[in-house]
């Protein structure tokens, strides 16, 4: 560790220059805290940004107010240059250049999508949508067994099923791909 007396915020080095392999349990780890989780959120929302924005940003998520207090932002911003910035620097998530004052996110990030699946309110994940189509055709399917569906016949049954599946998994690939493009590049 480098303690800097201009700045007496202490400083991580970055120990692994090359893509470090992280633990189910490390990312889990580091994307329990709200605050390391909404610095990465805003960073692939947003790209290269400085601590001080990131801090305003959590400020206002946090508080719920278009313009939090100094202090409320003063904390985040110390709590954020003392923990979590070289926290996820240390493991690879970012990199902190202190003579821009700009964070960036590093490729590792893209290991983390699938653990990233952020759902506005009031819709649903990709996972509920196909497990409420699959009960869906399920109960459906076993309506026309026992006879008690009789306005489709079975082979026009299963086309449908296959339709809605293959439009259904169309759609999710274009999304995933949309994402996809948004990623990072390997630094």
């Amino acid at each position: 560790m480098k303690n800097n007396l201009k700045n007496p915020v202490i400083q991580v080095e970055y120990k692994n220059p090359e893509k470090p392999k992280l633990s189910k349990s490390e990312i889990f780890g580091l994307l329990q805290n709200d605050r390391r989780r909404n610095t990465i959120e805003l960073l692939k929302a947003n790209g290269s940004q400085s601590p001080r924005f990131i801090s305003e940003e959590i400020a206002r998520l946090e508080s719920g107010m278009e313009e939090p207090s100094s202090n409320i932002r003063k904390s985040i911003y110390v709590s954020l240059h003392q923990t979590h910035l070289p926290k996820m620097e240390n493991m690879g998530i970012l990199i902190y250049d202190r003579k821009t004052d700009e964070i960036r996110l590093t490729s590792v990030i893209n290991d983390f999508d699938i653990y990233l699946e952020t759902v506005k309110k009031g819709d649903i994940s990709w996972g509920q949508y196909y497990l409420g189509l699959s009960i869906f055709f399920l109960v459906g399917s076993m309506g026309i067994v026992a006879g008690i569906i009789t306005w489709i016949s079975t082979a026009q049954w299963m086309i449908f099923i296959n339709i809605v599946f293959v439009v259904s998994a169309a759609a999710h690939v274009r999304q995933m791909n949309s994402v996809n493009e948004k990623k990072i590049p390997d630094s």
